[in-house]
């Protein structure tokens, strides 16, 4: 039986989950992510790889009762708030946060998930404007692990002929699909995000399968938002695709350090 608590919880997520006071914050691409990665059944043994405070496999996991989630970051304090997470959704059963760098996860077995969840740095750490807190520097940019670090790592760990799912700037497309192919995972969907009709896409989203056949699939484009000014709103068909949007209470932010 699921506490008061707990239930309460869960109809608010994302709402009112543990998160630093300063630094680094989840933002609508984690809740993406998620939802991407549910539109099929989720069994077996699930990772979280750069888990965060836990809302990817968290939020995973309340429309997926049959799988085990394992989230791995280098940060402990994240890691803390994602145990606390999980407590107050009535979940800590169901998942195991280890401390790990993902240049070397060697406290996880290789081949011992049947999916991988990744939500990468997003930038070089050479370019675009650096974060002034230490933590939300490392989430952000690459100064702990490189784009293709987490890609070879997702490799390693996803079982044969099991998917990694990835969310990635859509400028950065190029970079995410060379790093798939050298590590032996074939894209299989992709998703492009944009802010409004008519914008360039802002996100893309990416199901790859490890040893995987040729083939992928460019699914319709998703619109965020509609309406100008005060009276901007998500769309019908993001409330859709992640109903978990209408809980955020960032759900304008965009990727970045504001």
């Amino acid at each position: 039986m699921i506490a008061p608590a707990a239930e309460a919880a869960r109809r608010f997520f994302p709402r009112g989950l543990s998160q630093p006071e300063a630094g680094f914050r989840f933002s609508l691409d984690a809740l993406l992510l998620s939802a991407f990665a549910g539109r099929e059944k989720v069994r077996g043994r699930v990772l979280d790889l750069g888990t965060g405070c836990g809302v990817v496999g968290l939020g995973l996991a309340l429309d997926h009762p049959g799988f085990f989630g394992v989230g791995l970051d280098v940060n402990p304090l994240m890691l803390g708030h994602a145990r606390e997470n999980a407590r107050r959704l009535g979940l800590d059963d169901r998942f195991a946060f280890v401390g790990a760098d993902v240049l070397n996860p060697a406290c996880l077995a290789p081949e011992s998930m049947d999916l991988v969840l990744c939500n990468p740095p997003y930038r070089d750490s050479g370019t675009g404007r650096t974060c002034p807190d230490p933590d939300r520097t490392t989430a952000r940019f690459e100064d702990r692990g490189g784009l293709a670090d987490f890609v070879r790592a997702a490799a390693l760990l996803v079982r044969n002929r099991k998917p990694c799912v990835f969310i990635q700037l859509a400028e950065r497309l190029d970079d995410l699909l060379s790093a798939m192919h050298a590590s032996r995972l074939r894209p299989k969907e992709a998703l492009f995000v944009h802010q409004r009709v008519g914008s360039p896409a802002r996100l893309v989203l990416v199901r790859a399968v490890k040893n995987g056949g040729p083939g992928m699939e460019v699914l319709a484009p998703l619109i965020l938002h509609e309406g100008d000014g005060d009276a901007t709103r998500l769309t019908a068909q993001a409330l859709s695709f992640c109903p978990s949007l209408a809980c955020n209470p960032g759900r304008g932010q965009t990727p970045g350090c504001g």
